[in-house]
């Protein structure tokens, strides 16, 4: 029986995915969501800093906003290489979805932990930005497709469809 470490951190990367289906949908429901925040942190002027977030635009001379939209944009071309290697991920290595799942997770609790270290007051933001909004049912979310994930990839394959036994 193979273990949970093994199916999120699997010997050889494959498109074979024992995982199970919701995990699967779910993964990818997951991407198409980073597919949109990637492109808009990266492409659009203010790197969705005032116009999704609404943090206020600061006031100063010289201006500090470009500051701020050129590391958004930079964090968007970072989130765009995540976004390239899920695609990846789902086009031809599948087996890897557990632990993509477990780098989501990761991500968000140093979200948490960069945002406890250097916290935001309600007087930087017009109204709370939906990324806070929706951390704490992300989070469930994503453990929830891990755990299915894991789940359905640590138990043992029987019948003729396991194919020869692998060591």
């Amino acid at each position: 029986m193979a273990s949970a470490l093994d199916a999120i951190v699997p010997r050889r990367a494959n498109n074979d995915y024992r995982g199970g289906a919701i995990a699967f949908y779910g993964f990818s429901l997951l991407v198409a969501e980073r597919i949109f925040s990637a492109t808009v942190h990266f492409l659009t002027p203010d790197g969705g800093k005032n116009s999704i977030a609404s943090i206020i635009v600061f006031e100063g001379d010289p201006d500090p906003n470009p500051i701020v939209y050129m590391f958004a944009s930079i964090a968007g071309a970072h989130e765009m290489l995540f976004v390239l290697l899920y695609g990846l991920v789902l086009w031809r290595y599948r087996n890897l979805i557990p632990l993509m799942l477990t780098l989501m997770l990761v991500g968000m609790a140093f979200g948490v932990v960069a945002s406890t270290l250097h916290p935001l007051t309600p007087d930087y933001f017009e109204r709370t930005p939906p990324a806070m909004l929706v951390r704490v049912p992300m989070f469930l979310f994503i453990g929830t497709l891990l755990f299915l994930a894991v789940r359905q990839s640590s138990k043992p394959r029987v019948g003729p469809e396991a194919g020869p036994a692998t060591g």
